[in-house]
Parts: structure tokens; sequence; C-alpha cells
């Protein structure tokens, strides 16, 4: 594998994207956005960044300041409540507040303690400016920093409340396929297990319940997830909660919940066969089970026979922006799908380490990629696909690159072995649909 670092221009506009989809995936959220009149337009006006139908109500507020008379403080806080007013619903506030509104004076942490103390509701600060230990903007930062504010105010689970541990420990992982799915068959499941909690944004109510299903299947309980249907479902967070992210990127997040002493476990991205199968043999294993997934993984794989059959000796090119190209690239590769190159925003080696092992040696992963190196990569290549985001999307179809949105992918669902079903089928309809076009052209 070679890990190519372009240095491209960083998108500045990423934050600010992630504000539309995240009042979405936090029902019970007010987002209050904090910032210039600049920002607010960006937000609410370009297309790519278009709020849903379900989003233009008060779920999403901005204050906007005016740099030539910065806001006394207190102001800002008074601003959240008057928004916050005649709302039905809200259980937890959320300050975006970035580089621009501290700048002009605002202290994002004394508003909030301010607005949680007058309106007797949780409040929230997260700064999408805020800097990561590596350089680059994923669209998922956003969501990140609010899901470790979310974290904050889960019920705490006391130490009388804990529950009562296996003795055996948790089995040791391997790195290797063979390995982490082999188990011996005289080893005694755990009469109780540790809880299981979810982080990160699913796809539905669907998708989780499914991943929630392959859990208790293995003998574990997943009691709950972060983000949640609701505010009054948080799940209790604390000792012995197991802490297990569906998404690679949310080190905020899990830091956050580490912080609270919940057992935060590093393995693969619950995407593709594979992802699944060793996400949920070392979620069980931190919460004192036993879970063979070889047996399950090899039945998944033989079902999708016909589906491989149809994308196999396909080449594929990742341009980047979502942060779970990896996941898909590792899982695309498994399927036969030949994997052109890799374009990561920004690329964590730690919180990626399990992932980037997985994809093996022979795929080109490029750090923060330069979108004309990129456009003249795909030209040479010529790949059967693109993922790209819509600031590629137009000029590569212009091109006559077939393209799909990495956006697709996520709403389809990505999480779990039916996950990795519709992948797959969203591949081959992806091609068959271009062959249907060909035919009439010819």
């Amino acid at each position: 594998m070679t890990i190519l670092n372009e240095a491209g221009t960083p998108d500045v506009l990423s934050p600010l994207h992630a504000v539309n989809g995240l009042a979405e995936r936090l029902p019970g959220v007010l987002v209050v956005v904090v910032g210039t009149r600049a920002e607010a337009h960006i937000v609410q006006t370009l297309p790519a960044l278009d709020l849903p139908r379900s989003l233009k109500s008060a779920q999403v507020a901005f204050v906007v300041l005016d740099p030539e008379d910065p806001p006394q403080q207190g102001r800002v806080a008074t601003r959240v409540i008057e928004a916050a007013a005649g709302l039905r619903g809200t259980g937890f506030v959320l300050l975006v507040v970035g580089h621009s509104a501290e700048l002009l004076g605002v202290d994002a942490d004394f508003e909030a303690r301010l607005v949680s103390r007058r309106l007797d509701l949780p409040t929230g600060v997260a700064n999408p400016d805020a800097p990561y230990d590596v350089s680059g903007t994923l669209s998922t930062d956003l969501e990140d920093r609010a899901l470790a504010a979310l974290v904050e105010v889960c019920p705490k689970r006391r130490t009388s409340d804990l529950l009562e541990t296996a003795s055996a420990p948790a089995q040791k992982r391997s790195r290797r396929f063979g390995g982490f799915l082999g188990g011996s068959r005289d080893e005694t499941r755990p009469s109780r297990t540790r809880p299981v909690v979810l982080l990160g944004g699913l796809a539905s109510s669907g998708t989780a319940d499914e991943l929630s299903g392959e859990l208790e299947r293995a003998g574990v309980e997943a009691v709950g997830r972060v983000p949640a249907t609701g505010m009054r479902e948080l799940p209790a967070l604390g000792e012995e909660t197991v802490v297990a992210a569906v998404d690679p990127n949310l080190t905020a997040a899990l830091g956050a919940a580490a912080e609270r002493g919940a057992r935060v476990v590093s393995t693969l991205t619950p995407i593709g066969v594979d992802g699944t199968a060793r996400f949920i043999h070392d979620v069980a294993a931190e919460a004192g089970a036993r879970a063979n997934e070889l047996a399950r993984a090899r039945s998944v794989w033989e079902n999708l026979e016909r589906l491989r059959n149809r994308v196999r000796g396909r080449r594929i090119f990742f341009a980047g922006d979502t942060g779970l190209e990896v996941p898909l690239a590792r899982f695309l590769a498994d399927a036969g799908v030949v994997v052109l190159e890799v374009g990561a925003p920004r690329l964590d080696r730690r919180a990626l380490a399990e992932e980037l092992q997985a994809l093996g040696p022979d795929v080109d992963v490029v750090q923060s990629p330069d979108w004309r190196g990129q456009m003249r990569r795909i030209d040479a290549a010529r790949p059967d696909v693109v993922v790209a985001s819509p600031g590629l999307h137009v000029p590569l179809v212009a091109r006559g690159h077939l393209c799909r949105s990495p956006q697709d992918f996520l709403e389809a669902g990505v999480h779990g072995y039916e996950g990795a079903r519709r992948i797959l089928e969203l591949l081959v309809s992806t091609f068959e649909r271009a062959e249907a076009l060909d035919s009439v052209n010819l």
C-alpha cells in the first residue's frame, strides 16, 4: 500500500456542510450555529448544502454576529433562549461556535452554561474549526464533536448498577481473519455480559436493529446507541459499558466515552462481510461473550456470490469525502472489485490502523487529495465507476465518467451483513443502468 499526501486545497465548507444532516440524526436537539452572516448564508443557500425539508423548522437556528458590533457577554445565550422559546420536544441544545465567533469574543463555554441554567436543559458546545491531531477536514467532524457532547449528557452508570461480569477474560484477538474468528468450542459462555452501546449515525433505525440483532445472536445485548431516537432514549454509559463505534473517525466521541471509564473497542468498522464479522467477534469478546462468526461469514459470502459475479473485475475509484472510503474499499476489494485509489480528506493512521492493515498493500490511499491530480488520474485510468462528492461529480460526468455519490452508499445503509448486500446491489444497479443507456445510444 502506498499512502500519499497531496496536501490539496482544504474544503473549508465541510464543517458547515455537516450542520445540515446533523439535526436530522439528532432528534430532540436544537442546533444553534453562531457565526457571521456569510456562514449562515452558506449553510442555508448553497444547493449542495440544502437543508432537508424536515430541518427547515426550528431544529436549526442561527445567531448572526456583526463584526462591527461584537456581542456582549451573555448576549448569545439570550438569543439562543429566544430561539428555543415555544419549541416542543427539545431535550438538548448544541452550540456550534467556530473560529470566527471566537475572534469576535464569544466565550462558548460561558454561553452554554448560561443557556443550560436558564432553560434547565443540558447544553453542549461543538467547534467545527478545532484542529485534529492530523490535518484535513471530514464531513463527519462536526458530528464527531456533537456526539462527544451527547456522550457527556448520557446517564452515568453507577458502580452499584454494574453488571457482574464473567470471570473468563475477553478473548485475545489476532489481526488475521482466520485467527480472530476461530474460537475454542470447549470455552464456556459467561452467564452475564457487559452492556454494549453503539456509537455513530446509522442510515436508519432498521440498520441499527440489524446490527443489534447480530450482536444479540452472538450473546451480547446492545442497550442503546448514541445518537438515540430521542434524548430520553440515550443509554447509560460509564464503567463496564462497552462502546463500539460504527464509524472509524469518531475520535472525539470515543475519547469522551473513555474518559467516563467505558471500554472502547478498537476493531474494524462493521462494513462488509469480514468487517462485520470482526466487529461482532471483538465487541462480543470485550463484553464477555464468545462469538464464532466464521460460519456466519462464510454463509453470507456464499449468498452474495451472484452479486459478486456481476462486480468482479470492475474498477472503482474513490475520490474521498465521507471518511468511510477505506472500509468500503476494503470490502469491495474482498468482493473482487479492483480498487484503483482511495482518497481521504484526513487519514488518522491510529484510528484506521486496523482498516489499513485489512485493506492490504495493493491499494493506494491518497490523503488530502488535490482535485486536479485526481481528475488527471481518473482520466488516465478510465475506471468503471467513480465515487465522488458533488464538487467533482458534474465535471467528471461531463468528461464521460460513470459516477455515484458517496451519499448514495450512506443512504442505502452500508453497515452489517445486510449492508454488504446493499453495497453490491447499488453497484450492480449502477452498471446495469449504464449498460442499458449504452444500448439505447447504439
